[in-house]
This record gives C-alpha cells, structure tokens and sequence, in this order.
C-alpha cells in the first residue's frame, strides 16, 4: 500500500491492491479438491515457497521503478501481487484444517492466542525496523530493501513447513461432488457467514482509510507511517497469550461481541480524528491502535476457534474454503467500493468537509450490523459478556499478578 501510494497511485488503485488477495481467495474451493493428492503439507509448501519468490520479484520491480516509469511499475506490482495472491488462494485452504487436526480442542484458544503474538511481536519488531529502513533509505531503495527481506525470510518459513507432521485428509473426501446448498443450510454455520461478510466489508474501509487520512489530511512520512501498526501489534502482543486460555475457559461467543464493541469505538475515533475533532497526538493515536490491537486480537481467536467448533468434521476444508470465499467477496469487493467513493468525495465538486469521516462512520454501521448477528450465535458451555469481562478484567490480571509474586518470592 505504502509503496504504491508513493508511486502516486489513486484512492481506487490502492482499493484494487487490498481486493487482491482476498478476491482471489475464492480459490480455496478449487485447492480444497487438490488436498487428497497433495496432504496439507504438500500444498502449503508449494504455495509459501512460490510466494516467497514473488516477494523477491517485487523488490527487483521496485528498485527499477526510476527507469520503468510510474505506469509500468504500477502496473508491474499489480500483476505480481495478483499472481501472488493466485497462490496463496489455491494453496492455503490447506492451513485452518490442518491445525484443527493437530491441535486439541480444549488447547484451541492457547494455542491460536500464542501463536498469533508471535506474530505480532515479529510485526512489532520489523515495523520499527522498517521505520528505520525508511529513514536511511528512502525512496524505491528502502521498499526494494524490505521485499527482499520478506523473500529470504519467506524462504526460511517454507523450510519451517517442511518439518510440521502432515495430518491425514480422509475426511476431506476424494473429489466427489462438494454438498454447497446442504453445507449453507447448516444454520450455525450460515450465521457465521453473515457475520463474516460484515466485519469483513468494515475492515475493507479500515484497511483503504487510514493512509490517505495520514498521507493527504496530516501530511505525515513514510517512517511515521510504518510506525503507526506497531501500536496495534504491541497492543496485540499483550493481550493475546491471556486472551488464549481465557477463551477456552468462557468461550468464544462473549469474546465475538466484545471484539465488535472495541472495533466501534476503534472506527469512531478514526472518524474523530479525520474529522478534525480529535487532534493527531501520540495519545489519541495510541487510543486508535489500541483499539484496533485489542479487537483484532479478541475478534481473531474468538471467531476461529467458534468456527473450529462449529464446523462438521466431514468436509471439514470446505466448510473453511467457504467462510473464506464469504469473507473474501466482503474483502475482495468493498476495498474498490470504498476507494471510489473515497475518490468521489474528496473531489471538490461534492462541496464535503470530511469525506473520510463520513466513510469511517458508515464502516461503522456495518460493525454496528455484525454485532446485533453475534447476539444470535450459539455456543455451548459459553458464558455470558458480563461473566466474560469480569473474566478478562479483573480475574485473569489477578491471576497474572499472583503468578507474578510467586515467581519472585
């Protein structure tokens, strides 16, 4: 985003590169049938090592953008990050169902909660090397930089593959005809679909939003930039490794509607500041990230390990593949959406003040849409908001806390 937005590229071409990747994870439905001759193993690894050249490839178009020209390098990133996204649609409906398999139930949440922290911290760490990266070199050369460490670094991940066990794909099926209208009647399921869709049409507007209200309302760099997601993953580094356990104790449907709640504030406070109400300061943007950590992180584990719940072990891919297509047409889609009516607002025909606002607020009707669905999910066993936040609030940092004084008594 940041690189081509520095090639000069428009509001609907940033839109365009965020569909990418999700359009093209409709794909999932067409790997699924690939599984029984591939394994899980087999066709990730293809997948992530394939993707992990193109990544290389990007760094070479972008450090030859001076000589290529705007257009041609534009267009050069559109088409790898296209066929990049090919890949990862194919190949990575293998993922959900191979880790359902290999990790227990009652150690879902722990382990999604670790997992994605460490994900996180790596984001947290690279983000402020990237800042870095940008100061020394900027321009073309520091993106160029930064593609090839992603490439190499690519590389070495696709050998952490190679050692993860396979699990068995029996119960995927042996390419006989996939049951879509049976697997859509599966009402649980299909409630999570539509949740799915809306989030995922709110996050489009968050993920094409916030560079232009940086770059074109406050004029910020590209170091200040990179460093604003780091916020978000510290937030997330925190608070996932207790979020974890806590859902596998109270499950996951209180935890889907909290996230929700934290995601609305995270989008009025977006409106706030790119309406000029709230000022651009280090607290108010530490506010804004920590919201987005805390509900991406909530929202994240508690949504997989209820769809990990929800699913049927029969099929068991396909049920993913089809959340994934769901999610991907609200991601794939509402970015281009948004990016042109972002374009169409700010020209100054339409006489608004805060056309960025406006879209924030309207992103926030669909979060607000999403949250009235979560109150229809089921879950066993599953506690109520009130017990969960009483939970997450005061006992688990009790917990922390006692775990703490012993460990140094």
């Amino acid at each position: 985003m940041l690189a081509l937005k520095n090639m000069g590229a428009t509001a609907a071409v940033l839109g365009i590169a965020v569909a990418l990747v999700p359009l093209t994870a409709a794909l999932q439905s067409y790997g699924a049938r690939c599984l029984p001759r591939y394994g899980y193993r087999g066709l990730m690894l293809r997948g992530w090592t394939a993707r992990s050249f193109i990544a290389g490839l990007m760094a070479a178009v972008i450090l030859l953008s001076p000589m290529l020209g705007t257009a041609v390098s534009t267009w050069a990133i559109l088409g790898l990050l296209a066929v990049f996204a090919i890949l990862r649609g194919i190949t990575s409906c293998a993922w959900l169902p191979w880790i359902t398999q290999l990790v227990p139930e009652a150690e879902r949440g722990r382990y999604l909660g670790w997992s994605m922290a460490l994900t996180q911290g790596t984001v947290s760490v690279c983000g402020v090397a990237y800042a870095a990266v940008f100061a020394l070199l900027p321009g073309p050369s520091g993106f160029a930089v930064v593609f090839g460490w992603g490439c190499v670094t690519g590389l070495a991940a696709a050998w952490v593959l190679s050692v993860i066990p396979d699990a068995r794909t029996e119960v995927e099926g042996d390419g006989e005809p996939v049951p879509w209208s049976e697997m859509l009647a599966h009402r649980p399921f299909r409630l999570l679909l539509r949740l799915a869709f809306l989030v995922s049409v709110a996050m489009a507007a968050f993920g094409v939003l916030w560079i232009p209200v940086l770059r074109d309302l406050y004029r910020q760099s590209d170091g200040y930039i990179a460093i604003v997601p780091v916020w978000c993953s510290l937030a997330q580094c925190i608070i996932l490794p207790m979020l974890g356990p806590l859902v596998d104790r109270t499950g996951s449907r209180p935890a889907l509607f909290t996230s929700l709640l934290v995601w609305l504030a995270h989008a009025v406070l977006w409106a706030g500041l790119a309406g000029g109400i709230l000022p651009l300061s280090w607290p108010v943007m530490a506010a804004i990230q920590g919201t987005a950590g805390v509900g991406s992180a909530t929202y994240a584990i508690a949504c997989v390990r209820l769809l990990m719940g929800t699913i049927p072990v029969q099929g068991r891919s396909h049920f993913f593949a089809l959340h994934t297509v769901t999610v991907a047409l609200g991601q794939g889609v509402a970015p281009v959406l948004w990016g042109l009516a972002l374009d169409g607002l700010v020209a100054p025909a339409t006489g608004l003040r805060h056309p960025h606002a406006l879209l924030y607020l309207a992103a926030s009707a669909f979060l607000a849409a999403a949250t009235t669905v979560s109150l229809s999910l089921k879950e066993a066993h599953a506690l109520g908001t009130a017990e969960f936040l009483r939970e997450l609030l005061v006992r688990t940092p009790r917990r922390a806390l006692a775990r703490l004084i012993n460990l140094y008594e």
